[in-house]
């Protein structure tokens, strides 16, 4: 038993050290995109036409693979207001340039700011990148931007 009595108590610390740290990355709170700062700020045809024009480099710039993707402020017009199937107001933002849009998913406390929107309007919003625009060619059409957790 004396043998085997510090490497056990070595591998509990070590066990010990790594519960610690694995409860300490569940329990580590969520970002707030309000109140993390902007990465950027533009019109919408600039981030369509980013993304579409040099996708690799745009890709590398504003997504992130370990969900802190870069938040930006984009202005445009509205092109639709709708909500989904998790019952989230989604608005896009069109751009004149190209055929894709900005699809900005609301936060739920942002309902209330956008009942007093319609199409046409013109406005800016703010919210996450999740995906860039970008042009399929099997099925010959843009897919849209995403951004989520938007806020006006």
């Amino acid at each position: 038993m004396n043998k085997l009595k510090y490497p056990v108590i070595v591998a509990f610390c070590f066990g010990l050290f790594a519960a610690g740290f694995g409860l300490n990355e569940y329990f580590k709170p969520h970002r707030d995109v309000k109140t993390a700062q902007v990465f950027d700020e533009f019109e919408v045809d600039d981030f369509i036409a980013e993304f579409l024009d040099t996708p690799k480099k745009a890709q590398e710039k504003y997504l992130s693979s370990n969900g802190e993707s870069k938040i930006v402020a984009m202005t445009g017009t509205i092109s639709a207001i709708e909500t989904n199937l998790n019952n989230q107001l989604v608005i896009e933002l069109k751009s004149s340039k190209h055929d894709a849009v900005a699809r900005f998913t609301l936060l739920d406390e942002e309902k209330s700011k956008a009942e007093k929107l319609k199409v046409g309007d013109k406005t800016k919003l703010t919210g996450v990148v999740s995906a860039g625009a970008e042009f399929d060619k099997d099925f010959n059409r843009y897919m849209d931007a995403i951004l989520e957790q938007a806020y006006f």
